[in-house]
């Protein structure tokens, strides 16, 4: 007898399913199969079928529902027990009991190198799925929890299918089932990592990037993070062509280096007995164990190689218990030596001859003649406080005992050599969720997680760095919280463990990073607590210009948090950039004084500002990609030092930074975040000199013109004009000016407009700075064309182009063009404006502008759509109507001219039927995508639906 509950709540016999009867005796069944072989009591079964207030009969009822069912599934198989009922069943009479056996066995053949066999497995696992998880009984409150867990591995497995894919080499249908994932579920970043790793080996290298961007761009606006360490390892690895990314046997088994971030993360249930001393497989919790199949495949493959790996990582990462797992089942006689307790390094030769069996008297000579030359593997578990007594004991053993291999977990290395680092990072985001909802269903067996529950369990995860410790910590508190109040009022280092078997060291966060923090020096433990400032990643030098010190004298205690595992390098990046983690942050915050406090804010907000000042006018040059990079990756720290200094510590400083950011918000499409600053900014520092007033109106002006608010942006840009005349720069009065004179034209006066644009260009020609120049002229083009004037207006764009290039101003430069473009369409030269926005859009793509670049996508849409390529054309209004939405911005509203006229000669070129059909395809494309998508119609023929 087979019960199905991957889709409908099904049970069949012999080949034909049978009849369940209604809705009642369908919700008991359910919770009974849901129970396992734990027994139901009658309370339960008639609270999960009538509800908390069930009528008088249900007692009555039940009973006679529970005979129907005995009737239907013959034999004892529901039987009564004293206390209730339970389902007397095999586990594999279950889909999800098979499912989840298969999904377990294809990751570890996909963990073992055998690509084509994990395949055939995993897709006879996605082949139990008809539907939802009891599809028929989804809205069940006591259904949710595993639902959500179920549904949660439904996804892992699909990842793993697309992992298996690359394994066996067959890359284009990998590339399409992760790019199924992605557009399903944008925020998942092994999914992500997957596509990125497919389309790489298909030779996508361009799209593999954007879908990298892509993920940082969600990132950023869903959580305010950056993407894990192992996606971003991964973009490195794909700039620099790592030739580890694409194995010369699409099947093999894990090399030998750092894995890679794409690999499969597996849970495993096993559970074996065992003890410290005993010879044979190692002890492993009995609760799951979520994630890490990547990292435990590379401590098998690694220890064929290598005698000495080091798990580090910080407290809570989880190294005992992946070493533990990776260690269980080698084939080897394991031995432990569990050291966390150990405090008089004297005893630690009598305690490692205890883990082999031996008397404690037995000093390290016996312990080499005892083991021989046989093969044995030693587990070193927290060795942190025990390194510099270690080493020559494990250097001496290494020596001694030939066949002996040795796996510590220890938060700073050995520092022996022949030793193998394996960082243990902090979960990613998915697998996290994964962990608190299965520690949460454990405490909490009849939680009813609604989906805004299940987002915030993703958002808690996030705020814990996906600590496995934090996030079982955080989810044992859904015995009296919601997830809600949980993310509210999360205390990291507070948050408190029901469990019983947990050594102190793992009851808070406080108590795990206290172990750490102890084994710090002064000198270390002063910079941990300066360099808690930081929100986001930073380099030597801001670290260095925060402390108060120069790089070379804070140098050995940097050293010393990055081997201690109080700081994480970032991968790939030069200069080296590092960053700490929140709990981490949120432990040195507190043993920080107030004093030290406002001091190391008011020294950050000195090392942000000028830094964001450089940044600003380097968006308008040659450099402006490097930049645009540099302000990505402080973002972090900009919303903190603006955060500060606007809260009362300075907010004529807080002015200017979000001044100096407003560009990056307008290029990168940050539309509400720039609005809420700068007005923030605005009313904290009502006294400021006219001249940073002026600066952020003119920026508040232009992100109010992005989204169509032609009125509110002509309030701000009309007050910059008239503070900048009374006391700003001649660049911030011209500026202020050209942008007034814009507002002038949206709103239809015609003649005022072409008087400003002709002062507005005369006063940028008189600052001598090319890229104000540029802007100006822009605008004067604009006008003209608005005013009929074409050859005035052709003339203006041209040098507009010309200026922009001169200086390197590749957003001016395209900016003239695709105004240049427009003005081909008004006079019907429509090869000249394909020519000239097509090389707007490939500038702007270049220089990773999104606002600008979406602009330009339009006008090439209704170009398409004038030249019989009108599919095309709707493509790409549905591109940019998708992700425009995703930022808040739409071209349509800040276009008058090219707007309407585009949605009109798209709509117009193709049926209805072709027009819905072409803008739904393009709302399905990426970003990469749609680059990939314009390069193809380049000079293409018609589409014919």
């Amino acid at each position: 007898m087979e019960f199905r509950i991957l889709g409908p709540l099904e049970v069949h016999s012999g080949g034909s399913g049978l009849n369940l009867g209604g809705p009642k005796p369908r919700l008991i069944l359910a919770s009974l199969l849901l129970a396992g072989r734990s027994v139901v009591t009658v309370d339960r079964l008639i609270a999960n079928a009538w509800g908390e207030q069930p009528p008088p009969s249900a007692v009555n009822a039940l009973q006679t529902y529970v005979s129907r069912l005995r009737a239907a599934l013959g034999g004892d198989i529901l039987a009564r027990r004293p206390a209730g009922y339970l389902l007397d069943i095999a586990p594999g009479q279950v889909d999800a009991h098979r499912f989840e056996q298969a999904l377990d066995r294809g990751r570890r053949l996909l963990a073992a190198g055998d690509g084509a066999a994990a395949l055939e497995v995993l897709a006879a696992a996605q082949a139990l799925w008809r539907g939802g998880v009891l599809s028929d009984l989804a809205e069940a409150p006591f259904a949710q929890g595993e639902i959500l867990r179920l549904s949660e591995l439904r996804l892992v497995a699909a990842e793993t299918h697309a992992e298996a894919l690359l394994a066996a080499g067959r890359t284009a249908e990998a590339v399409a089932a992760a790019q199924a994932l992605v557009a399903e579920h944008p925020l998942r970043e092994r999914a992500r990592a997957h596509l990125m790793l497919a389309l790489y080996r298909d030779g996508r290298t361009t799209e593999a990037l954007d879908a990298y961007r892509e993920a940082r761009r969600l990132l950023n606006e869903e959580f305010g993070i950056d993407p894990g360490t192992q996606l971003t390892a991964l973009e490195g690895a794909i700039l620099r062509q790592d030739p580890a990314l694409t194995p010369a046997h699409p099947a093999a088994a894990g090399p030998a280096h750092q894995p890679s971030p794409s690999a499969v993360q597996a849970p495993a249930t096993t559970a074996v007995t065992g003890h410290a001393g005993q010879a044979g497989r190692v002890d492993l919790p009995a609760d799951r164990f979520i994630g890490r199949q990547r990292e435990t495949a590379w401590i098998h493959h690694a220890l064929t190689e290598h005698r000495l790996l080091t798990l580090t990582g910080p407290g809570g990462s989880g190294k005992t218990r992946l070493a533990r797992h990776a260690c269980h089942d080698r084939g080897l006689p394991v031995h432990v030596a569990e050291l966390a307790e150990l405090t008089d390094a004297t005893l630690l030769e009598a305690t490692l001859a205890q883990a082999f069996g031996l008397a404690v008297l037995a000093d390290l000579t016996t312990v080499a003649a005892a083991l021989g030359d046989g093969p044995v593997l030693l587990l070193l578990d927290n060795c942190e406080h025990l390194t510099h007594e270690l080493a020559p004991v494990v250097a001496r053993l290494l020596a001694d005992v030939p066949g002996l291999r040795i796996v510590a977990t220890s938060r700073s290395p050995l520092g022996v050599a022949g030793e193998r680092l394996l960082p243990v990072e902090p979960l990613g985001l998915a697998e996290a969720a994964e962990l608190f909802g299965d520690r949460a269903a454990a405490l909490s067996p009849h939680w009813q997680p609604s989906a805004e529950e299940l987002a915030t369990v993703r958002a808690i995860c996030a705020s814990v760095d996906g600590l496995p410790l934090a996030v079982e910590l955080a989810a044992g508190q859904t015995v009296v919280l919601s997830p809600a109040q949980i993310l509210a009022g999360l205390d990291r280092l507070e948050a408190g463990s029901l469990r019983r078997d947990l050594p102190d060291r793992h009851r808070t966060m406080r108590n795990t990073i206290d172990v750490s923090h102890r084994l710090l020096d002064d000198g270390q433990r002063d910079l941990f607590g300066r360099l808690s400032v930081f929100a986001g990643t930073f380099d030597l030098d801001a670290a260095a210009a925060v402390a108060g010190t120069g790089s070379g004298v804070i140098l050995p205690a940097l050293t010393g948090l990055i081997t201690g595992s109080m700081l994480a390098t970032v991968p790939d990046t030069s200069p080296r950039r590092y960053r700490m983690l929140q709990t981490l942050r949120q432990y040195a915050e507190r043993g920080l004084s107030e004093t030290d406090r406002v001091d190391l804010h008011r020294r950050h907000l000195r090392w942000i500002s000028p830094l964001a000042a450089e940044a600003d006018r380097g968006l308008r040059g040659p450099d402006a990609p490097h930049w645009l990079a540099v302000l990505r990756s402080a973002q972090a720290d900009v919303r903190a030092a603006l955060g500060h200094a606007l809260s009362g510590a300075d907010p004529h400083a807080g002015l200017r930074l979000a001044a100096d950011a407003s560009w990056f918000w307008y290029q990168r499409g940050h539309i509400a975040e720039g609005h809420r600053w700068l007005l923030g900014a605005l009313d904290a520092a009502a006294g400021a000199a006219a001249e940073d007033r002026a600066r952020a109106l003119t920026g508040l002006a232009c992100l109010r013109y992005l989204i169509g608010d032609f009125g509110g942006a002509g309030q701000a840009i009309t007050t910059a004009v008239e503070l900048a005349t009374a006391g700003g720069s001649a660049a911030t009065l011209a500026r202020a000016h050209a942008y007034h004179t814009y507002y002038l034209a949206l709103v239809g006066r015609g003649e005022d407009a072409a008087a400003a644009a002709r002062d507005a260009v005369a006063r940028s020609r008189d600052t001598g700075l090319d890229w104000l120049l540029a802007e100006a002229l822009i605008i004067a083009g604009f006008v003209a064309r608005l005013c009929g004037d074409s050859a005035a207006a052709a003339s203006t764009l041209d040098e507009s182009v010309e200026v922009g290039d001169r200086c390197g101003f590749a957003w001016a430069a395209s900016s003239g063009l695709w105004n240049r473009a427009g003005l081909a369409v008004d006079l019907g030269d429509l090869d000249t404006a394909e020519r000239a926005v097509r090389r707007a859009v490939r500038e702007l793509d270049r220089h990773d502008d999104l606002t600008g670049w979406l602009t330009c996508l339009n006008l090439l849409a209704g170009i398409l759509s004038m030249t019989g390529r009108g599919y095309d054309g709707a493509v790409l209004l549905g591109a940019v109507r998708a992700l425009g939405g995703r930022v808040g911005y739409d071209p349509l509203r800040m276009d008058p001219l090219n707007g309407e006229r585009t949605v009109a000669a798209v709509a117009a070129s193709v049926t209805a039927a072709d027009h819905a059909a072409a803008l739904r395809q393009g709302a399905g494309l990426s970003r990469a995508e749609v680059s990939a998508f314009v390069t193809a119609t380049d000079g293409a023929a018609p589409h014919r639906s």
